[in-house]
């Protein structure tokens, strides 16, 4: 399904692109670096089944005017349920005309038994997980191996399920560091592995776990 509003090209300097969506597996279209780290965290989510950019027209009527909203995201998630994300900045969450938009958002969804939901940066933009999924998802699937990730977990399980980057790569002689890092990279990412992405930078001295079942 296409996106229900076509974006137009825009001669005025604006933050307009699209992201390389490694869940859809297509490119997503943003209108804001806020919309394109949003992105991000639905391709890493696990909850997140799929997700479609301004799917939806909602037509409404302020001070007497005909307006159309095109909220900025459907997305389905593992509970069958739908929803539909509205990305704004969080300065702008008090103006009136978002204000009534919310409301269109909220009423649309409440009548078609989806949520409605309005994330801001402090939701989108914690600490430094943005920028460590843009370390993680830079891997390389033909740079991963099956035979590699099977031993960064064997080896984490003899270490007692968590150790840091460092102490795998030490314990793990026969691949070469780059190697095991780009696996363990590939294994947090896709959620088998745990690790703290808000409160540092990846580095040698994150700690892995295995996820709990």
């Amino acid at each position: 399904m296409e996106a229900s509003r076509k974006i137009k090209a825009s001669s005025k300097l604006s933050f307009r692109g699209k992201h390389n969506s490694t869940k859809m597996h297509r490119m997503i279209p943003w209108e804001s670096t806020l919309e394109r780290d949003f992105i991000k965290l639905l391709d890493y989510d696990p909850t997140v089944l799929s997700f479609k950019f301004q799917p939806e027209k909602i037509n409404f009527v302020y001070k007497g005017k005909k307006r159309k909203y095109f909220p900025d995201f459907l997305v389905l998630k593992n509970d069958m349920k739908k929803y539909i994300y509205e990305v704004k900045a969080f300065e702008k969450i008090e103006d009136e005309e978002n204000k009534i938009k919310f409301q269109v958002g909220m009423k649309f969804c409440s009548e078609r038994k989806m949520k409605y939901v309005v994330v801001t940066e402090k939701d989108i933009r914690k600490g430094f997980l943005i920028e460590n999924l843009d370390i993680l998802s830079e891997v390389r699937l033909d740079s991963t191996s099956r035979k590699v990730m099977n031993d960064v977990l064997r080896t984490l399980e003899e270490l007692g399920g968590k150790a840091n980057i460092a102490t795998l790569k030490e314990s793990i002689i026969q691949f070469n560091d780059e190697e095991v890092e780009s696996n363990i990279y590939h294994l947090v990412y896709t959620n088998q592995l745990k690790i703290d992405l808000i409160s540092a930078p990846i580095s040698d001295e994150s700690f892995v776990e295995r996820m709990s079942n």
